[in-house]
């Protein structure tokens, strides 16, 4: 009998790929994934063993045509100690389709250890006749170097290597399974690394001969100060560059310079925001090209691409990041890490060998410092990869990587002389104190234009709505095709020259390119005054003195939560320093700040993933590891648990869809082509533009005031009541604002 592991129809006849001829393929290619940092005698085993499940006589019976169920993960994973394997098999192996899943017990449904003892099977020995020959007894050390000998320290880059090497094994066997369904399709991206270099230093010459200002002629100081630092070797890199001296290019500029000295494979842009990831990768793809830049987040609208061929070459791209360049978010980045899902892991060895550069890196969540920093330790010290943390409020991360036993980690300061920084300081900063609302819109009046931001999406309707002026109002409360619409608009009113003024809440902090002549900013982090201070004189073509950053309280507002921490450590700032634009103050100020915070970090470390069994100390089992017991015994660990809870934003909101006269046609056009849809992917992609997040609260409340309609899954704003194109969401028929 011939053993099948997939079919496909040509010409009206069944053709069939063999379980052998498949975990060859998927042998090979996960041998060349996982070269350096895997033995090549565990991929070859894995990858042998991953599908032996398919030599159950009900799955060959389901391949040839019979309706049935016939699950084979699991086989593969109850060999693992035949051939002298670490447990890690057992846990890739039997994840292969639905995840990677947390030990467990034999009485834990749904777990390793259970599935392991319990889940039935019928008989697949005759593997033996065909594979056995073929897979070769593992090493005592098949992780390389990737792992420590014992304690907390090897037990979290254990856990690390298992999601590399799943990630290996799950894009192997995608893409030998596509390369046989389909033929072979065309995916990945590539480019020439050394021409991007010449192309960015000729842009960025052009720009040096342009400058006029103080501050233009500052950014080439730094721009020179930090690639004198080309060859000097360093797990990360920091660069504290003030807002507004050309980060952005920068940066790239010194991760081109790494990549040819050190030859990493690609470059990995993580950005904190979705409201900006779309100019940053539009500057890149400018600069080196469509075809050589993946752009990667959840609102990216892959239809943007003319081509049905291209629309699906970089969506494919996309499944495993093969990429040169690639632009995505710190979301995407760090849960596709601590994910145990296929779809999710799979891109994760792609990242090895990387310059990974971490824009406003002040921005990492504090209640998931510790596992993001851990991440970047691991990947920079065992897996070939060089971060660059990028901002201008840079906490003291030595201390930081320190303090969380991120060891072996060495660092560079890419700024050192920091005298050109006084180059940067375009306004004057002044301290209003408490201020009522009339007296703070007067303040702005006296401006030709200014930007106002605060704390609450109410507070900055309220202000919009008394200000007598021309203005423009920018919240999270618009979708956003309504805010680039409003951002394109105050870019055309600062080039005439107009008078306005811009108020928004904090998403206007950083990235987008404004330049004013004077800021208010209600008093929240020291990080949020000083993004803001960087909107105000951005180009520095006017004296400090003409131009202010004003911060302020608004009186009478009941200040909680996160935001009042926040308010207590800036304030503290003021007091111990002079001028709380230095590098120390803003070390003080993160530095209480997450001294703060880290009971809330403790919660999300790894250590602590929410065990399934009541009686099981993940910290006590951590502590006793030893690398030499994973070929004895299944080591504790809570994947699909720690997965579970690790999400960066706030997963209590829910996506509403605004449907008003402005997008009527494209938005109904677009729900019509769902109906008939195989796949609503694309399309819902292109509806997120017109979406936003709505808290609980506010959700209820326009549901009670039965606005919400359900258009073919997808709730809806039916009312244009409720939405006002230049303001946003509004609550109870436009008289009630919520806060």
């Amino acid at each position: 009998m011939d053993f099948y592991a997939h079919s496909k129809e040509v010409d009206g006849e069944n053709i069939y790929q063999s379980i052998q001829a498949h975990a060859q393929g998927v042998a090979k290619k996960m041998i060349l994934f996982s070269d350096g940092f895997c033995e090549e005698s565990f991929s070859n085993a894995i990858a042998l063993l991953h599908d032996i499940g398919k030599y159950q006589s009900d799955f060959q019976l389901r391949i040839r045509g019979k309706n049935i169920q016939a699950p084979h993960a699991i086989c593969g994973a109850r060999e693992w100690e035949k051939y002298h394997l670490p447990d890690a098999a057992a846990y890739i192996i039997a994840g292969h389709h639905a995840g990677l899943s947390d030990r467990g017990t034999k009485n834990a449904p749904s777990t390793l250890c259970y599935r392991l003892e319990q889940e039935e099977t019928q008989d697949y020995d005759v593997y033996e006749q065909e594979l056995k020959a073929l897979i070769q007894n593992g090493s005592d050390t098949p992780y390389k170097d990737a792992v420590s000998c014992s304690g907390e320290t090897a037990w979290k880059e254990y856990a690390f290597w298992i999601r590399m090497m799943f990630s290996c094994l799950v894009d192997a066997d995608f893409l030998d399974t596509e390369e046989f369904c389909t033929g072979g399709v065309d995916r990945g991206m590539s480019t020439d690394f050394e021409n991007c270099l010449n192309i960015l230093k000729e842009k960025l010459l052009c720009l040096q001969e342009k400058a006029v200002t103080d501050t233009e002629r500052a950014r080439s100081i730094l721009q020179r100060q930090v690639l004198s630092h080309r060859d000097e070797d360093a797990n990360i890199y920091y660069m504290n560059m003030p807002t507004g001296s050309g980060k952005t290019l920068t940066s790239m500029l010194f991760a081109l310079e790494r990549l040819s000295v050190a030859k990493k494979k690609r470059i990995i842009y993580v950005i904190p925001y979705t409201s900006i990831i779309d100019q940053n990768a539009r500057v890149f793809k400018d600069l080196f090209g469509e075809d050589c830049v993946l752009e990667h987040h959840c609102n990216f609208d892959y239809d943007t691409y003319d081509h049905i061929s291209t629309r699906e070459k970089i969506r494919r791209t996309s499944e495993n990041w093969d990429a040169p360049i690639i632009v995505t978010t710190n979301v995407q980045f760090f849960e596709s890490i601590y994910s145990n899902r296929p779809s999710k892991l799979r891109k994760l060895h792609n990242i090895a060998d990387s310059i990974l550069i971490f824009d406003e890196a002040h921005m990492l969540p504090s209640g998931y410092f510790q596992p993001c920093l851990e991440a970047i330790q691991i990947l920079t010290t065992k897996y070939g990869c060089e971060a660059i943390f990028l901002t201008a409020t840079m906490p003291d991360f030595d201390h930081w990587l320190k303090t969380f036993q991120c060891n072996g980690v060495t660092t560079c300061n890419l700024i050192e002389d920091t005298t050109c920084f006084a180059s940067f300081k375009r306004s004057e900063l002044h301290e209003l104190g408490e201020i009522d609302a009339d007296n703070l819109l007067e303040r702005v009046m006296e401006h030709q234009n200014a930007l106002v931001v605060v704390n609450s999406r109410k507070t900055a309707k309220a202000l919009y709505d008394r200000y007598s002026g021309k203005k423009y109002h920018l919240s999270t409360y618009m979708n956003h095709f309504d805010r680039e619409r409003i951002i394109t608009n105050v870019k055309n009113s600062l080039a005439a020259n107009e008078e306005f003024c811009l108020f928004s809440t904090s998403l206007i902090e950083a990235g987008v390119d404004l330049d004013f002549d004077a800021v208010f900013r209600e008093r929240a982090g020291l990080d949020n005054l000083l993004q803001t201070a960087g909107r105000c004189n951005r180009s520095g073509r006017k004296m400090p003195s003409m131009c202010k950053t004003y911060s302020f309280s608004l009186e009478s507002l009941n200040i909680t939560g996160d935001l009042k921490i926040k308010r207590y450590y800036t304030e503290q700032t003021f007091e111990h320093f002079y001028d709380v634009t230095t590098p120390e103050a803003i070390r003080f100020y993160y530095d209480k700040l997450y001294e703060d915070e880290k009971t809330k970090m403790d919660e999300k470390n790894f250590l602590y993933a929410k065990p399934l069994e009541a009686n099981t100390d993940y910290k006590r089992q951590a502590k006793m590891f030893r690398t030499s017991q994973i070929f004895e015994r299944i080591s504790y660990f809570n994947f699909a648990g720690y997965a579970e809870s690790f999400h960066l934003i706030d997963e209590h909101t829910k996506p509403l869809l605004i449907i008003c006269s402005d997008n009527r046609n494209e938005v109904e056009s677009l729900l019509h082509m769902l109906t008939y849809a195989q796949s609503g992917r694309n399309i819902y992609r292109k509806l997120q533009k017109y979406m936003i997040s709505l808290r609980p609260y506010e959700w209820d409340a326009l549901q009670k005031a039965g606005v919400i309609q359900e258009r073919e899954g997808i709730d809806c704003l039916m009312n244009e009541n409720y939405y006002h194109p230049e303001t946003g969401i509004c609550f109870e028929d436009n008289h009630d604002y919520i806060y």
